[in-house]
């Protein structure tokens, strides 16, 4: 939001703005005085959601389970991390995947899909119903590149919405230039 700011202003974008340095130190000091008078009567709920958020954010990512894809390395230092992980093997995706639910103090749930995308330069997953309507679709996915493994991480809860609400076809693509390869299609069904 580079604009001058306006009383009307996103209160959220104008700290964004401030945060980042986007905001002209001229406005910068007087929507500081502003800010910090308004936190101390409890009147900046722009400051107290950024706040959260970024508590919420450091929490995940010491956990984890804030990586899209993850190498085997960090598997196992998740493994051994003592949390308690539960991890299934999905396979090379030429069968369907039955999942049933997880064990209930189970709190990261990680898998592994063994296909080999070693000299691709990324992978997206496209995750679809069996009718082919679009659920998610994940981009820029890591793996383990040695191997070439794809490994997932998710809090538990966050799986268990995503796994068992219903079958689905996860399409991986690879990717190398601007050449885009399907190099397998997952299945995975709720069970139990």
């Amino acid at each position: 939001m580079s604009e001058p700011a306006s009383p009307t202003a996103d209160p959220l974008a104008l700290l964004d703005d401030y945060t980042s340095g986007a905001m002209p130190d001229s406005e910068a000091e007087s929507f500081e005085e502003a800010l910090f008078a308004r936190v101390a009567h409890g009147h900046a709920s722009e400051a107290d959601f950024a706040d959260t958020l970024r508590h919420a954010a450091e929490w995940i990512a010491r956990r984890g389970t804030f990586n899209v894809g993850n190498t085997r390395a960090e598997i196992d230092a998740l493994l051994a991390s003592g949390f308690k992980v539960e991890y299934r093997d999905f396979g090379d995706a030429s069968v369907p995947v039955d999942i049933p639910p997880l064990r209930p103090d189970t709190e990261i749930f990680v898998y592994r899909v063994g296909i080999d995308l070693r000299g691709y330069d990324g992978a997206d997953v496209v995750i679809e119903t069996p009718s082919g309507e679009p659920i998610k679709t994940f981009r820029d996915i890591r793996f383990d590149p040695t191997d070439g493994e794809l490994f997932g991480v998710c809090e538990a809860p966050l799986a268990e919405i995503g796994f068992r609400s219903g079958p689905a076809r996860w399409k991986l693509i690879a990717r190398r230039g601007a050449e885009r390869v399907h190099v397998g299609t997952l299945e995975t069904r709720p069970v139990g």
